[in-house]
């Protein structure tokens, strides 16, 4: 495959997808956007209406928004997303009533939605590109770190938010998206093999779209391997993912003062933000013996986040945000190996709908048990 690396430039286009990472995961209000409607009045079941308009808009546009990344190009999609993430907080902001609540949720999963599979394929092209797709699991690992972090620092900063006051809160947030969009469209679009340009032109959209669909379908019905990967990832992640959730209210029960709280949280996200500790070991094996590891690990959290304990909670907290990170980037780097690039960001949306089609019976499965103490 040609490579164009002497005048591709690759570390500015690194350094702007770190800061997109950043922009993403440090959302002051959206970190607290439960509490903060909860502050203005709205009840627990308008709040939960409206997250269940989330998820129903992000199931339904994940695969829309990897055809539009593959077919109009990866940096046109990110910045699109941006955009979605700078009129949410606006539209937050001004709504009186739920249904602009909802609309600014549904807005905010699309902004998701645009991101995802956008994101990962934008920096595998940007490595293949260069030369350097070797590098794509370092690279990939320090920018899940970014994202982890700074989405712990805007819940870490939680009370400071609450003080400033929902309206100023939603502007910071709004503020901060305007910066993504800036980066979004400063990034260098990388040239995608199997696409006559970087982006289909209008006319010709209509069969750029049926050629993406069926390639896709394509790999998934002949490449089992790549479905089986798309699987098990999805099924321990959902499984690391409620883990974590379900440990929230343990670890608020088990602190001994409400000002520990926040602390607590964010220590409990610093799992993913380790997890390239052991991404490279789990690389080193074959798929199946780190998947197995892996999941033989998420289910060993699962059972000890049961308990009572706080020094557990957060220690089973922690490694199941490690192994559900690092499968994470390990299946990545193994699937995007096995994806052509004009399909990529359509096939990784894939990937992303298999982890929500598990989510949906595994979320009642799992508080159940909790709630029975199985």
């Amino acid at each position: 495959m040609p490579k164009n690396t002497k005048h591709f430039p690759l570390p500015r286009q690194k350094r702007t997808l770190l800061l997109l990472e950043w922009c993403a995961g440090f959302r002051p209000a959206g970190s607290i956007w439960v509490l903060l409607l909860a502050l203005r009045g709205f009840s627990l079941v308008e709040i939960g209406a409206a997250e269940g308009v989330f998820h129903a808009v992000s199931l339904c546009g994940e695969l829309p928004s990897g055809l539009l990344a593959d077919l109009l190009g990866r940096r046109r999609t990110l910045a699109a997303g941006q955009a979605m993430f700078l009129l949410s907080p606006l539209l937050l902001m001004c709504s009186e009533s739920l249904t602009g609540v909802c609309l600014s949720m549904a807005v905010l999963a699309l902004g998701f939605n645009l991101q995802s599979g956008t994101r990962e394929a934008m920096a595998y092209e940007t490595m293949l590109q260069a030369g350097q797709e070797d590098g794509y699991l370092k690279f990939s690992s320090l920018q899940n770190a970014v994202y982890r972090l700074s989405d712990g620092g805007a819940m870490l900063l939680a009370g400071a938010t609450m003080i400033l006051g929902w309206r100023r809160a939603c502007l910071l947030d709004a503020a901060i998206a305007l910066l993504g969009l800036a980066a979004a469209l400063s990034l260098t679009e990388p040239v995608c093999p199997g696409r006559e340009g970087p982006a289909a032109t209008p006319r010709a959209l209509p069969a750029a779209l049926r050629d993406t669909i069926l390639g896709a379908w394509d790999l998934l019905r002949t490449d089992r391997t790549a479905g089986a990967i798309m699987l098990v990832n999805a099924l321990i992640g959902a499984c690391a993912t409620l883990t974590r959730f379900f440990l929230q209210e343990r670890v608020e029960a088990a602190v001994t003062a409400p000002a520990l709280l926040g602390p607590a949280l964010f220590a409990l996200g610093l799992g993913g933000g380790l997890a390239g500790l052991i991404t490279a070991p789990l690389d080193r094996l074959p798929y199946w013996k780190a998947a197995a590891l892996a999941g033989t690990g998420t289910v060993l959290c699962a059972l000890l986040s049961r308990g009572t304990l706080l020094p557990v909670l957060m220690a089973s907290g922690l490694a199941a945000g490690m192994l559900d990170d690092a499968l994470q980037l390990v299946s990545d780097k193994r699937l995007n190996a096995r994806f052509p690039s004009a399909q990529r960001a359509t096939l990784v949306s894939v990937s992303s709908m298999a982890f929500s089609l598990f989510m949906i019976p595994l979320s009642p499965l799992f508080g159940w048990m909790q709630s029975a103490g199985l």
